[in-house]
């Protein structure tokens, strides 16, 4: 069982009083922490880095990406969502589900 299983199986069966929040922000500082873009960190990251891809002759930092509105998700489908990105002055592309995996939150995310 995963942890984050695990930390939602412990929280339903409690009671409020002997929920320790301190639980909760672990789990939360350890996704953090691992740079995944999930529907979560979607919503409130402003600044995505590639994993593979570097800066032409600076080839230890990664590729860097800005938000460039809100994030879009959808009530009938939970796990989906599209961050809308801007990279230099005049491209443009969306974050979505299915290549999050190539994205990161941190600059240098474990691998």
């Amino acid at each position: 069982m995963t942890r984050a299983q695990q930390l939602a199986n412990r929280l339903l069966e409690a009671d409020p009083d002997e929920i320790a929040p301190k639980d909760y922000v672990n789990a939360i500082d350890a996704e953090n922490k691992s740079g995944v873009v999930n529907s979560t960190s979607a919503m409130t990251a402003n600044t995505f880095y590639h994993r593979k891809m570097t800066y032409k002759g600076r080839p230890t930092e990664p590729l860097q990406v800005r938000r460039n509105g809100r994030t879009q998700t959808w009530k009938t489908r939970p796990g989906k969502f599209r961050i809308p990105c801007k990279y230099g002055m005049y491209e443009y592309f969306d974050i979505t589900d299915e290549n999050a995996h190539e994205w990161s939150t941190i600059p240098k995310p474990p691998q």
